[in-house]
């Protein structure tokens, strides 16, 4: 994909028209006496033409003023990231769409007169669209640069080996508005790391569940299950393994060893007979973060993993 092209051309210039020499010239006339009504008139015009940049400069700072081109560095994926950062913050959304997007985000989005890049930039964060006035400015940082996790929220097979950088939007504390963060995907396009993919949630949003009210209940047993192996206590995650699920207790000892931590993904799924149960966790190790699962049962003290893979898809 392209980026569409400018509609404006190079100014055409008439040529010159030359002619035979005209009569003699006239002697030149007396200067008439100038009205004071064109003062007026141009006077009038100038102030508000002053005032209307003035005061347009007051609603959107920088707005219909000439910004200076500022060139950016697009060697790395740690380059960019900042470049887009500096971009956002100074409003420079030409920068940030034709020079640090792919070729894909620069094109319109369906059924609309603003770019995909654009598109995305004003659903997640709408105080910042420069077609609107708004008093609430956000702030954008890089917080870090490093390979894409499967819990990252645009996260899919064909993006899994990409770099992503991790923005935090942060807005007045007065605004009433929620940090948030950022996921960028960068990808390496004619030479130059580019945004392919993004996307922006309140930091406080996630799939996590909270801690579930019911301690008994399937969802609050694995949370306490991983709270255990967090806090390293091999005894009490073993009140929520089945009585035969040695492979389990295998894995728990290795994992709290290893120092790996566990969260759940979302609330376990149960089956309508209510005997069996499903659960969904994010297993981290050294900072690599891997999809894991089992599936529970009940005994007779209550809900128990019999099964445990942190491999699971």
């Amino acid at each position: 994909m392209t980026q569409p092209p400018n509609p404006y051309g190079p100014p055409q210039w008439g040529q010159p028209q030359w002619g035979p020499p005209g009569p003699p010239a006239m002697p030149p006339m007396p200067p008439k006496k100038k009205s004071p009504v064109v003062f007026i008139v141009i006077g009038l015009v100038v102030l508000l033409a002053a005032a209307g940049i003035l005061g347009t400069g007051l609603l959107w700072p920088g707005w219909m003023k000439s910004r200076p081109a500022v060139t950016a560095d697009q060697s790395s994926p740690e380059s960019t990231a900042r470049a887009v950062a500096d971009a956002l913050n100074r409003h420079d959304i030409d920068q940030f769409v034709n020079v640090l997007t792919c070729k894909d985000g620069r094109t319109n989005a369906e059924g609309k007169d603003v770019s995909k890049a654009e598109e995305i930039l004003y659903r997640d964060i709408e105080p910042f669209n420069p077609k609107k006035k708004s008093d609430v400015q956000p702030s954008f940082k890089v917080d870090e640069v490093r390979k894409i996790k499967p819990s990252d929220p645009i996260y899919n097979d064909g993006n899994k080996d990409a770099t992503v950088a991790i923005m935090s939007v942060e807005y007045p504390k007065d605004s009433g508005l929620s940090k948030q963060r950022g996921v960028l995907a960068l990808f390496d396009e004619d030479n130059k790391y580019v945004v392919c993919e993004m996307g922006f949630i309140p930091v406080t949003d996630s799939q996590e569940p909270p801690p579930d009210p019911d301690p008994n209940s399937a969802t609050g047993r694995m949370q306490a299950f991983a709270k255990a192996v967090n806090d390293k206590d091999i005894a009490a995650a073993r009140k929520y393994m089945c009585a035969t699920a040695r492979a389990v207790n295998t894995w728990t000892e290795k994992a709290i060893a290893a120092g790996g931590k566990l969260r759940l993904h979302d609330k376990v799924t149960t089956t309508k007979a209510d005997d069996g149960g499903q659960v969904r966790m994010w297993y981290t190790l050294d900072g690599a973060e891997t999809k894991a699962g089992g599936f529970l049962k009940k005994e007779s003290d209550g809900w128990c993993l019999f099964t445990f893979n942190a491999d699971a898809k």
